[in-house]
C-alpha cells in the first residue's frame, strides 16, 4: 500500500511538472542540497544497524544486542525527522504557492509520516525486546520491521533524486 501511495505521488509529480515551462517554476529558487544530502546519507547508513539486528533476529541470537541496534535506528529516525523539518524550508516554496510547492510538500510530508511511523514502531519493538520475554514473534517483528525500515530509507534515495537533484537538470 505504501509503495502504491509513493507511486501515485511520483505520477502526480510528473503530471504537475508537465504543466510548467520551467521546473521549479519561474521565481522559485532551486532547493538547497546540504541538509537533504545529509538526510539521505543518515537514512542509508541507518540500514546497517537494522540489517544486523534482522540478521541476529533470524538466528534468535543476542536479544539485548538486537534491542541496542534498534535503539540506534530510533536515534537515526529522530535525526532524519528533525532534518526533514528543515528540508521543508530547503525547498524554498510553500505548499500553497503553486503546483510545484504542493507536490514537493506532499512528498516530504508523506515520507515524513513514514519516518515517524518506522521510528515509533522500531522503538516499540526495542522496548519489548528489553523488557522481555523475547519470544519467537518478537524476532519475527524485528525482521518484518527491518523490511519496512529498508523501504522507508531506500525510497528516500529516489525521492531525494527527484526533489533535490532532478530540478538542477531540467
Amino acid at each position: 500500500i505504501e509503495a502504491a501511495g509513493f507511486a501515485i505521488l511520483i505520477a502526480t509529480y510528473f503530471y504537475i511538472r508537465h504543466n510548467f515551462d520551467s521546473w521549479p517554476p519561474a521565481k522559485t529558487q532551486l532547493p538547497d542540497l546540504p541538509i537533504p544530502t545529509l538526510n539521505v546519507a543518515i537514512l542509508v547508513v541507518s540500514i546497517l544497524p537494522m540489517w544486523y539486528a534482522a540478521k541476529l533476529a533470524v538466528k534468535h541470537d543476542k536479544a539485548k544486542v538486537i534491542g541496542a541496534l534498534l535503539v540506534a535506528c530510533v536515534v537515526f529516525g529522530i535525526v532524519a525527522a528533525v532534518l526533514r523539518i528543515l528540508e521543508f524550508k530547503a525547498v524554498h516554496t510553500r505548499w500553497n504557492t503553486n503546483g510545484y510547492g504542493a507536490i514537493v510538500w506532499s512528498i516530504l510530508a508523506v515520507h515524513f509520516a513514514h519516518i515517524i511511523a518506522a521510528t515509533f514502531e522500531t522503538l516499540s519493538i526495542a522496548i519489548l525486546i528489553f523488557i522481555g520475554p523475547v519470544e519467537e514473534k518478537s524476532y519475527v517483528d524485528v525482521t518484518a520491521n527491518a523490511i519496512y525500515w529498508y523501504f522507508v530509507a531506500l525510497s528516500w534515495v529516489g525521492f531525494y533524486a527527484l526533489l533535490f537533484l532532478a530540478p538542477r537538470f531540467t
